[in-house]
């Protein structure tokens, strides 16, 4: 009885090595001991990342570090064309505020650059808009008198054309007629004559 209770102890002993065994073997295959390629040593389930072996190029695309988020650019208003009737410091200060969007300028700035605009330039601005809109008319009302002027003109040279044309054909008529009167004199040959100078002076 004794002898069978040491073979009982002895096979559950081997049986505890033999799980222990495996246990450490499953540990051992699971189980990597890794390095950073800075040279610090960790463990990891998963295998080891391959590091780049020293003196080797890489040839790739290089890693780029995102692009910091850039504010799309506004559209900038055209200068009006009052500017040209104002003083530097007014333009100056009415582009500073037209720009400024792009500029980045925050809205409390943008905000306090109009108040000194409409407190020094308000008025300005007013009177460079009037004369600003009295010389486009004066230019406008300039314009319609050259193009009265040039369709006078243009009526007038046709009106010119057309009696002189009525002209030349009734002296053609009148140079039919004569040749036609029957027993001419040598006067009524002279006039003829002098009247056919004239018209191929005139006409031809």
């Amino acid at each position: 009885m004794a002898f069978g209770n040491q073979i009982h102890r002895s096979l559950r002993t081997s049986i505890v090595l033999l799980l222990a065994a495996c246990s450490a073997s499953a540990w051992a295959e699971t189980t990597y001991a890794c390095k950073t390629e800075g040279g610090t040593a960790y463990r990891s389930r998963q295998p080891c990342p391959r590091l780049p072996t020293p003196g080797m190029v890489y040839y790739g695309p290089a890693r780029q570090a995102p692009k910091p988020y850039e504010r799309p650019a506004q559209r900038i208003e055209r200068a009006g064309e009052e500017q040209a009737y104002m003083s530097a410091r007014c333009v100056t200060m009415q582009d500073g505020i037209r720009t400024a969007p792009n500029r980045g300028l925050s809205y409390e700035t943008v905000r306090e650059m109009r108040q000194n605009f409409e407190r020094e330039c308000s008025n300005e601005r007013r009177k460079a808009m009037r004369q600003l809109h009295q010389d486009q008319r004066s230019k406008e009302k300039q314009a319609e008198e050259q193009q009265k002027l040039a369709e006078q003109r243009q009526f007038e040279s046709q009106e010119a054309e057309t009696r002189f044309r009525n002209q030349c054909a009734e002296m053609r008529m009148s140079i039919h007629r004569r040749k036609q009167r029957p027993n001419p004199t040598e006067g009524d040959l002279r006039d003829l004559a002098l009247f056919e100078e004239r018209y191929t002076t005139r006409c031809l």
